[in-house]
């Protein structure tokens, strides 16, 4: 039995090794080509560890192909699409839970089905809308699309976390003598965390990551974001591949940084959620 229990183990631990090394070879790879030299990228057979790494592409991608705007604006929509969608969400799932209980459903059901239309169908529309606004190349036309994006599952999410709560912690501070939104800012949003947590980190990969939208809604160098920065150093007979890579390093870093930081709330909101059910 010991044995059998033992090779169970082993083999176990051997596909998970296996199962990491296919996640992480990708990255590495991409940091590899990053640090190479232009000549060595296309060497063939390529080498693995190159004894010639250097940040000379990173460099140049700083100096001739504005990454550091680029970067600038993809943070200034990312916050600002996180902070809009968690205000907004937070207050909507806390009204409909005390307030509206009964119409909570419906509605959630109603957001839900706008989450499954194609957001392509709403191209156009939102297009003319800027347009007619004056928000055409601007950061506030990204924010609000990435929010309205978001606000649906979002909510969703809270309003689990919400129901949650007891109401009687809600009655507790008001016979204290909190006001509503005191109640709701100083004793439920504490409570609810963890959903916070990941409404934020959700809303903050979709603006991070999302390049559609920023391609249609922004037609001016100065106002592109990460990911339509990068998709431009795609050259119709040529590609640097070195400096395309380290553009896409520079890319993933909040990404994980952030995650890195927020993962202990994010386990809490999925095992939450697994266990309110």
């Amino acid at each position: 039995m010991k044995r059998s229990a033992l090779g169970r183990s082993a083999a176990l631990w051997i596909i998970a090794i296996a199962a990491a090394a296919v996640m992480i070879f990708p990255f590495y790879w991409m940091v590899n080509t990053s640090l190479k030299p232009t000549p060595e990228v296309f060497a063939s057979p390529p080498t693995f560890i190159s004894s010639h790494w250097s940040l000379d592409a990173y460099r140049t991608i700083f100096e001739t192909r504005s990454i550091g705007r680029y970067f600038v604006n993809s943070l200034i929509v990312a916050v600002g699409s996180t902070v809009l969608s968690v205000v907004l969400a937070s207050l909507a799932a806390y009204g409909l839970t005390r307030f509206f209980p009964r119409g909570a459903t419906p509605f959630v059901m109603f957001l839900l089905f706008t989450k499954m239309l194609p957001e392509t169908l709403l191209i156009i529309p939102y297009f003319r809308l800027m347009s007619d606004v004056g928000l055409l190349n601007t950061h506030a036309a990204l924010i609000l699309a990435y929010s309205s994006f978001a606000l649906p599952f979002s909510v969703w999410m809270l309003i689990g976390f919400f129901r949650s709560i007891p109401r009687e912690i809600d009655e507790a501070a008001r016979m204290d003598g909190a006001s509503v939104l005191q109640t709701f800012a100083r004793v439920i949003l504490p409570l609810a965390r963890p959903g916070l947590v990941a409404v934020a980190l959700f809303t903050f990969l979709i603006a991070w990551n999302s390049y559609v939208w920023a391609l249609v809604l922004t037609t001016d160098a100065s106002m592109f974001v990460l990911s339509v920065g990068i998709a431009n150093m795609v050259g119709e007979y040529r590609v640097q591949w070195n400096e395309l890579m380290a553009a896409s390093v520079i890319a993933a870093l909040p990404v994980m940084v952030l995650y890195s930081l927020l993962e202990r709330h994010l386990v809490s909101a999925i095992t939450a959620g697994a266990v309110k059910g």
